[in-house]
């Protein structure tokens, strides 16, 4: 099926409740609104998933390739199953966890990513914290959705933080990731979350907008960098100008979002710019927050209350050929194990064009791509490591602490970002104790950054018994062994300019997408 009746049908016969869903945003969204909801005393309960267009197909407007049916077929039972465990009950917080990561598998891994928030010493907060310690097992998955962390809505005690960090390393270094919501709501006062990167500070109902520049691309050219930021930030404050009363989303989406009109106007790159001075990046500060409140004066519409932010830059920051936000890179050559839909016409050009790939271990319906990473415009340290087949390799990586990199973190949260600098720093558990002293000595100015296990350069995926890492540091001769293996990209029949030709935007306010 291309495409099938783009509204839900139902019928209720005999205690039968069927719900036959649409092809399209709209009925997926109101579908899971009757499974909530539960209007019918059913029986038995039946989704008909026949008019879902088939797997493979580029969904136009939105940017993701279709997922078919596969994965809502798994998700909709899993969720009724969590509703009848309950039965008679009030759902619990790791219930509503559970559910909204299940809906997460349905979307595509960028397009599903989310954040949930506990408040720390509150009902189930030691549960939520650990919610992601089975998520490699065989029907739990579905956890790795989200990113769960902690909130803490005033100044935590060291023995506290030590609790938290004591169970980030017992699980692994990432989780619980901790938020400062006091210093976040004395930046925006309207705020009860973040997206799911953390660096736009949310309302409930309040979405982000984001846009960013490389700033690595300006060595030598203040003014050029200062008109990039004058209108990246007009364009972005029109990005607010969507008209979000679509008949679907409630008012208050409506109404937050004319009234804050937040913007996002980020850098990347920042780690090829030390030599920016605290002087220099408060007036990139200036020329964004400048541009897009004059947006808005000529527009006649409410200033945005916030303005700048960094982001992570994951992808734009290999599509730009820069390093991503405010990140260092780990090492300059690097193969990262890309994940991609099975069903992305990609898959098969990448494979033509000689690019290794395995099948996604933890993933049936997704391949892993190696794309081949370098960084020439960031010093690395050399260092030679002895392999534990005896094998002597030298690589130039990455030999920042992790208070070198919270040190950069603040310094941009000071002097840029009017919300947070989303950012992963990288650690080494003996580290634990010199992180917590500076958090606590810069309470006022840290919002939220994730921390992560600093890989030790020295063990591969294969001494590890893995049969990859998602970074996996290299040496030159290896990197450019394989770049040199690789062949151009054949993009015919991928429908790779589908995003370009959208006449609705013509206006210069783009529709609701």
């Amino acid at each position: 099926l291309d495409k099938g009746k783009p509204k839900n049908e139902e019928t209720f016969i005999n205690g039968v409740w069927t719900i036959s869903v649409g092809d399209s945003a709209e009925a997926w969204a109101k579908s899971i609104g009757k499974l909530m909801i539960g209007k019918h005393k059913a029986k038995k309960i039946v989704f008909d998933f026949s008019e879902i267009r088939g797997a493979g197909g580029r969904l136009k407007g939105y940017g993701w390739i279709s997922s078919g049916d596969e994965s809502v077929s798994k998700a909709y039972p899993a969720i009724v199953q969590i509703m009848n465990n309950r039965a008679g009950s009030m759902l619990r917080k790791v219930d509503i966890i559970e559910i909204m990561n299940h809906l997460g598998t349905v979307l595509s891994s960028r397009r599903s990513a989310e954040i949930t928030f506990v408040d720390y010493g509150t009902d189930e907060w030691e549960e939520f914290a650990k919610l992601k310690r089975d998520c490699k097992e065989e029907g739990k998955k579905h956890k790795q959705q989200s990113n769960n962390s902690l909130v803490f809505n005033s100044k935590p005690t060291r023995s506290q933080m030590i609790e938290v960090f004591d169970m980030m390393i017992d699980a692994g270094g990432s989780e619980p990731g901790f938020y400062n919501m006091e210093t976040g709501r004395k930046k925006a006062p309207f705020a009860t979350g973040s997206n799911p990167c953390g660096e736009i500070l949310l309302p409930s109902k309040g979405f982000c907008n984001l846009v960013e520049v490389d700033i690595s691309k300006f060595k030598g050219n203040s003014a050029g960098l200062h008109q990039a930021y004058h209108i990246i930030a007009r364009a972005n404050y029109r990005q607010t100008c969507v008209d979000l009363d679509d008949g679907i989303l409630s008012e208050s989406w409506n109404t937050n979002n004319k009234f804050l009109r937040l913007c996002g106007v980020g850098a990347t790159g920042i780690a090829t710019r030390d030599d920016l001075t605290q002087y220099e990046i408060v007036q990139l500060n200036r020329s964004a927050g400048y541009a897009a409140r004059a947006m808005a004066k000529e527009l006649g519409t409410e200033y945005p209350k916030n303005v700048t932010t960094v982001k992570p830059s994951g992808t734009l920051g290999k599509i730009m050929d820069t390093t991503e936000g405010i990140h260092k890179p780990e090492a300059k050559y690097l193969f990262n194990w890309v994940n991609f839909s099975n069903h992305d016409p990609l898959i098969m050009k990448l494979k033509e064009a000689n690019y290794r790939w395995i099948p996604n271990p933890g993933d049936s319906t997704s391949t892993l791509v190696c794309l081949p990473i370098k960084y020439d415009n960031v010093e690395f340290t050399k260092k030679e490591v002895t392999r534990k087949d005896g094998s002597v390799e030298v690589l130039e990586v990455n030999a920042e602490n992790a208070i070198t990199q919270l040190e950069r973190y603040k310094k941009w949260q000071v002097y840029y970002c009017d919300q947070n600098v989303s950012n992963t720093i990288y650690y080494k558990p003996e580290e634990r104790d010199e992180i917590i002293d500076w958090l606590l000595t810069n309470w006022d100015i840290y919002v939220g950054v994730s921390f992560l296990f600093k890989n030790d350069p020295t063990v591969s995926a294969k001494d590890l018994g893995f049969e990859y890492l998602p970074q996996e540091y290299v040496t030159k001769d290896l990197f450019f062994k394989y770049l040199n293996t690789l062949e151009e990209i054949n993009w015919e029949d991928t429908d790779a300019d589908i995003e370009i030709d959208d006449g609705g935007c013509a206006s210069g306010i783009c529709p609701v997408k």
